[in-house]
């Protein structure tokens, strides 16, 4: 997820690729448990409203990874789930995270009327028990990249390997 963030502060300018801050895998369990008490310090350092792409991890029971993406720039707040079980809970503190944010940071309420928030349908599925977290991480790679999500099943050993490379060399490849 770092490197996601960090393409998005080096390389969006250069090549017309959306600024993304990643958020942390504690970020939801925080932010379900204590509400936005629990995470308005996170952001300190960053105005999340300048980003065009926040993904957010999501840990689902302890076994299982989704990806929450809110795309501030489309108006959108998308749930990503390899398995396909909607998650309304998390859209919902998503979206009112996004309310208490700006009135914090910002003073100024923050409208989502005119977002479409949902529990995105028809995403490729896993077909094991075990790919759930390469699925979630390219669900996000290819959002913040801005292309369609294309991959499948059988693309998961490849990508396990090009994320091995990439966390080596501290740099997503093209």
């Amino acid at each position: 997820m770092n490197l996601l963030t960090d393409r998005g502060e080096k390389k969006s300018k250069s090549n017309g690729l959306p600024t993304v801050y990643a958020m942390n895998t504690f970020f939801i369990p925080c932010l379900m448990k204590a509400g936005y008490g629990g995470v308005k310090r996170w952001t300190r350092k960053v105005d999340i409203f300048t980003k065009d792409i926040l993904p957010v991890p999501v840990h689902v029971g302890g076994v299982h990874w989704c990806m929450a993406i809110i795309h501030l720039k489309n108006r959108t707040i998308k749930y990503y789930d390899s398995m396909g079980t909607p998650n309304p809970n998390v859209l919902k503190a998503l979206e009112q995270y996004l309310k208490d944010e700006s009135m914090d940071k910002r003073k100024q309420p923050f409208d989502t009327s005119q977002f479409l928030i949902e529990s995105v349908p028809d995403v490729p599925r896993q077909m094991n028990g075990s790919d759930c977290g390469v699925f979630s991480c390219m669900f996000a790679e290819y959002v913040t990249r801005n292309k369609e999500i294309t991959f499948s099943q059988q693309n998961m050993e490849y990508f396990r390997q090009k994320m091995i490379l990439e966390i080596v060399q501290g740099e997503l490849l093209q």
